[in-house]
């Protein structure tokens, strides 16, 4: 569907569909608002129609009250039961509204004066019921005698001359002095013919509104229609050039390409070449290193030869030499160069690159990497403290492992010796942290400077003079523990000096 042939049209078809989508939301939220406004309409007219209905039989009700008290008051003719008879009578009489009446009912449920049930006046009127079931007699008058006031009560009757039941609101109030429950009822389902009207005129008025937005909309769409066919016209002559220069760019492209082969195979090879050089410049590096420690490591035992052979050369002098003496010479000079010999073993096996990870005890590299480096230490009279909290097992290159302790230690010692601090030291810290072992060198050479921070890592930076370092230590020491084993390896000044911190999988 979106090739290059259907551009033409979709640029014709987007925005006359966009138009169409937008009059459908348009109408459709419209006609939902104005179906709302109806329905609120209608609640509103209900409720005051509703309002009017109550005051007109409050009024009717309260008038016969006012009609009865007025005549009890000024009868200075009839009897009483003649004032009551001529009463009863005259409420039958009276209407309001189109099908509104008065009735009159005891307290003790006998009908006294209803002018549609005759038949029934002066009975006992307590079982009649609506169109629901409901005894509205027994409730009328209950009603009425719990709220002298009035009270409006709603139920289902008959209208006069009809055969249907029609919801009905009734009002009834009780006059104490001849025990009546005076009643009154309006039918509720005239405001349908209302509601009826309302609506009608609303979908009138909605069909007028829909009808008008269709008109808009469809002179939009012709409008846009016309417009978007002269600009995709413009838009493929265009489109047309910029096909001919891509065409002639990747035929350029093609010719790149051929060599482009070659220029990345060469490149791989210098990187190659330039990993095999960094890798023989660290072997180098650690060569020298091993080799300074070896002389550190043997100078102590060569200064105990020496003095042997200069004890042996003045007893030869003074002719006190003996067999025993030449003897135990012999045997003290062939333990010394038995640790010598030990010293050279140690060092190459440290050396030697781990082929597969296995599980190991930080404590057992950490000793390692001292016993290799204390003599070196010793020897500039640094003070080495170390702490081991916790003996964790870690996963990985047990010797890379303790050969990058040994880096990060040597290089602490080359910034004391380098820098000439007056009571050098170095601390050694083992400690476990949720999930990780910790392992903290630092010192008190006064730390990094901050604008290498971001170097120190690098391969070939080096703050050492060129003759003492290849600036691959740290970096070999990086990629050992961040890539080989998973971990991180970080520094940070302290107040004293640099901190290098490993931070590995327990």
């Amino acid at each position: 569907m979106f090739s290059e042939r259907n551009i033409p049209k979709l640029i014709i078809l987007t925005p006359i569909i966009t138009v169409i989508l937008v009059a459908f939301f348009t109408i459709y939220f419209f006609v939902q608002n104005q179906n709302n406004y109806f329905e609120e309409e209608s609640i509103r007219v209900e409720k005051e129609y509703i309002q009017r209905q109550e005051n007109i039989l409050k009024k009717e009700v309260d008038n016969i009250v006012n009609y009865i008290e007025y005549h009890v008051n000024h009868n200075t003719k009839l009897t009483q039961d003649e004032l009551q008879n001529e009463i009863l009578r005259y409420t039958e009489t009276i209407r309001y509204g189109k099908h509104g009446y008065i009735w009159i009912h005891d307290t003790n449920y006998y009908l006294k004066a209803h002018p549609f049930r005759p038949e029934s006046l002066n009975t006992y009127d307590i079982d009649l019921k609506d169109a629901m079931g409901s005894l509205i007699t027994k409730q009328f008058i209950d009603e009425s005698i719990k709220k002298t006031d009035g009270v409006f009560i709603e139920y289902y009757w008959q209208k006069p001359q009809e055969l249907h039941f029609s919801k009905k609101l009734g009002f009834f109030r009780l006059y104490k002095n001849y025990n009546w429950v005076v009643g009154a009822g309006l039918y509720i389902d005239d405001i349908q013919k209302s509601i009826y009207e309302n609506k009608k005129l609303l979908e009138e008025r909605i069909d007028k509104y829909i009808r008008l937005v269709v008109f808009i909309s469809s002179l939009i769409i012709l409008f846009i229609g016309i417009i978007s066919f002269f600009m995709s016209k413009k838009i493929t002559e265009v489109f047309a050039k910029y096909q001919d220069n891509v065409k002639k760019k990747e035929l350029l492209l093609e010719d790149i390409n051929k060599n482009l082969e070659l220029k990345v195979q060469r490149a791989i090879e210098e990187v190659q070449k330039k990993d095999k050089a960094m890798l023989h410049q660290s072997r180098l590096a650690r060569m020298g290193t091993m080799l300074s420690m070896i002389a550190h490591q043997w100078r102590q035992p060569l200064s105990e030869v020496a003095g042997i052979l200069m004890e042996l050369e003045t007893a030869t002098k003074f002719k006190k030499v003996d067999d025993n003496m030449i003897l135990e010479s012999v045997k003290e000079s062939n333990k010394l160069i038995q640790f010598m010999s030990y010293t050279i073993d140690d060092f190459r096996n440290f050396f030697k690159p781990d082929k597969q990870k296995v599980y190991f005890y930080i404590e057992d590299s950490c000793y390692e990497a001292i016993s290799l480096i204390s003599a070196s230490i010793k020897n500039y009279n640094i003070t080495l403290h170390r702490k081991i909290r916790c003996n964790c097992e870690i996963y990985g290159y047990k010797r890379e492992f303790a050969q990058v302790l040994l880096n990060l230690m040597s290089n602490a010692k080359d910034a004391l010796i380098q820098r000439n601090i007056e009571n050098p030291r170095i601390e050694l810290e083992v400690d476990y942290e949720n999930g990780y072992s910790i392992v903290i060198i630092r010192d008190n050479a006064g730390g990094v400077e901050n604008e290498y921070m971001d170097l120190i890592f690098e391969p070939y930076f080096t703050t050492k003079e060129s003759l003492k370092g290849t600036g691959l230590g740290l970096y070999m020491s990086k990629m050992i523990i961040e890539k080989n084993m998973g971990g991180e390896l970080s520094v940070e000044n302290t107040s004293d000096g640099a901190m290098f911190k490993v931070k590995i999988k327990a």
